[in-house]
């Protein structure tokens, strides 16, 4: 019969490398999201970041914590099906390359 340990079971953790393929996401995009906060990363002794994977699943389901609050009536609210992936994605998008004004990111999209 085999033992079961007793010892408590070790988080699993993701390198950058790791989320940055979950996301379809340059891995220079995983470090700036820590840096602006959108991921809670682990430092190593080594210096090397890890991040949890319970963290990393609730972004791809689209469960952020740290995701800013949605102000929107949902009565106005587009009716779009973006997944989990996608809109972690949109947001870190919009947290960094236009200092969180999603205002400013749709009217680029939109070309006004």
């Amino acid at each position: 019969m085999a033992k079961k340990s007793k010892e408590p079971q070790q988080p699993t953790l993701y390198t950058p490398a790791e989320v940055a393929n979950f996301f379809r996401v340059d891995p220079k995009t995983v470090t700036r999201w820590a840096r602006s906060g959108t991921l809670n990363p682990v430092t190593l002794p080594s210096g090397h970041r890890r991040y949890h994977a319970e963290e990393i699943h609730e972004l791809l389901q689209g469960k952020s914590a740290t995701a800013p609050e949605n102000d929107v009536d949902p009565a106005e609210e587009p009716r779009l099906a973006v997944t989990g992936r996608a809109r972690a994605v949109l947001r870190g998008v919009v947290r960094d390359y236009f200092d969180g004004d999603a205002g400013a990111a749709i009217r680029v999209l939109s070309g006004g």
